[in-house]
């Protein structure tokens, strides 16, 4: 979706739809060795320890603090859904879905260092976990969700956006009876995902009901992100949402 937050957790793989709304989102788990270190994505706890990172041009902090105040710093760019292990001696022991461009072990506690104009942003905040590695089996609903979201992404992708709604509404109903630990992640992703293609099929089809059912959408992928994102309502992703639903409101204003 649009640049698209479009993200089916690793069990699913990774799909991403481009539109002009927006940027790609990706589901991102960080795991610690030795674990019981404290992660932060962009500043943001999960309790699942898993996130919903948007795909762009800027890299994602990543910050690991064991309790002896120990902690790892990283700047990784998201490709995809993504897996990531941050080791105390400060090295990536596996990454998947993302390139590292900085880590630094050892940062000690305290506000961030200031970067010289022109130069790297400093290696500080959060670190992102990445999704399930489970395989899906046969028969398994995140792997018959995988299908029909490659099918919807194709069909998104040439704007045949009523087969990507039916799509993706196939693949939502799969994963919301999952019981895959990265369902709740995905679902929201799925959720987002829906919104803006209702939204951006209002160019084809200019009915209402589509702005109405992407502001409906926008709001159950608010709610959904705020049940399992710790600090949500204080994110840059959250604002992002409220004013896509402002937008949304606007336009569904009677023109005077």
């Amino acid at each position: 979706m649009p640049g698209t937050r479009s993200a089916l957790a690793s069990t699913l793989g990774c799909l991403t739809l481009v539109a002009a709304l927006g940027c790609a989102r990706y589901v991102v788990r960080v795991e610690t060795d030795p674990a019981g270190a404290e992660v932060t994505v962009d500043g943001n706890t999960s309790r699942e320890q898993r996130w919903s990172v948007s795909g762009n041009d800027e890299p994602t902090a990543l910050l690991a603090r064991w309790p002896d105040g120990k902690q790892v710093a990283a700047q990784v760019y998201i490709d995809r859904d993504s897996t990531i292990v941050m080791r105390r001696d400060g090295e990536a022991d596996q990454v998947v879905g993302a390139r590292v461009v900085g880590m630094a072990p050892g940062l000690p506690p305290g506000p961030p260092p200031v970067a010289e104009p022109g130069a790297a942003p400093p290696l500080t905040g959060p670190l992102p976990p990445p999704p399930s590695t489970i395989t899906p089996g046969p028969g398994d609903p995140m792997a018959k969700a995988r299908k029909l979201y490659d099918e919807g992404q194709k069909a998104y992708e040439l704007t045949d956006f009523d087969v990507a709604i039916e799509k993706f509404r196939a693949a939502y109903e799969l994963i919301r009876s999952s019981n895959d630990p990265a369902a709740p992640e995905v679902l929201g992703a799925v959720i987002f995902n829906l919104a803006v293609v209702y939204e951006r099929s209002y160019e084809v089809t200019p009915d209402l009901e589509r702005l109405r059912r992407a502001r409906v959408m926008y709001r159950q992928y608010d709610e959904q992100m705020a049940s399992i994102q710790a600090n949500w309502a204080k994110s840059s992703e959250h604002a992002d949402v409220l004013a896509r639903i402002r937008a949304l409101e606007a336009r569904l204003e009677p023109k005077q």
